[in-house]
């Protein structure tokens, strides 16, 4: 009756259970021995090129958990119907609408009749949490010295930048400067070229005749610039000898 309502299974803990099946029926293993691949340290740099970009690290493809429990230090115990088995029969579809209570008394049923210890089916859900903890702690492991090399990484990468930045922060400065000396050259040019002018303007005077001078004089406030001065002077000191 066992048989005909479960079906005999010699080898349980080499299957999976029908929710394990599914959720990790497509997951590979990165190695043979279960063991995750170890990411790149810090002597090994992510960034090939800046032309490239970096290059992309794809995170490892995890085992299926019954490989996990295979691969751990204490391994689940060979049981002809371990807990894997009774997942199995309590997802079966002879006891899909019954209640918990009926679930439970098949279950124990089916346990007493195949001469299995309720105490080892426990043990054997402990061992199987123990070894799935150990390779969280493992993943999790792993997964703290990527971050490390790739801070370590970014630090390199962010002090690079920040000399670069700082060199070419440096040329716009003395650049701007430099224009900043050419706009001071220039000025001072300006400065020099007015008492150029001034000195044109008095030399001019001179030769200007008394009557044009006085009378250059009393409109020298509206003629401008120097260079206008000298004009004006040359202008007046024509007519007067006209």
């Amino acid at each position: 009756m066992f048989d005909t309502w479960f079906g005999k299974n010699d080898t349980a803990d080499s299957r999976l259970s029908g929710s394990e099946g599914n959720g990790n029926g497509n997951c590979r293993s990165m190695e043979q021995n279960g063991q995750l691949k170890r990411p790149a340290g810090p002597g090994q740099p992510v960034v090939e090129s800046p032309d490239r970009g970096p290059r992309k690290s794809t995170p490892p493809s995890p085992p299926p958990f019954e490989q996990i429990y295979q691969s751990a230090a204490v391994k689940p115990p060979k049981l002809a119907y371990g807990i894997q088995k009774v997942a199995e029969m309590g997802n079966s579809a002879h006891l899909t609408g019954m209640s918990p209570v009926f679930k439970r008394k098949a279950l124990l049923m089916a346990l007493e009749a195949s001469g299995t210890d309720v105490v080892e089916v426990l043990n054997d859900v402990v061992t199987r949490q123990r070894a799935l903890k150990e390779y969280e702690e493992d993943y999790l492991e792993k997964v703290n010295q990527f971050e490390a090399a790739q801070t370590e990484q970014n630090r390199l990468q962010k002090a690079e930048l920040d000399r670069t930045t700082s060199q070419f922060k440096a040329r716009i400065d003395a650049s701007l400067e430099e224009v900043e000396r050419w706009h001071d050259g220039f000025r001072e040019w300006q400065k020099t070229k007015q008492q150029e002018l001034q000195r044109l303007t008095d030399a001019a005077a001179l030769c200007v005749p008394h009557e044009a001078a006085e009378e250059e004089e009393s409109d020298s406030d509206g003629m401008g610039s120097g260079s206008g001065k000298i004009t004006a002077i040359a202008q007046r000191a024509g007519g007067t000898h006209r």
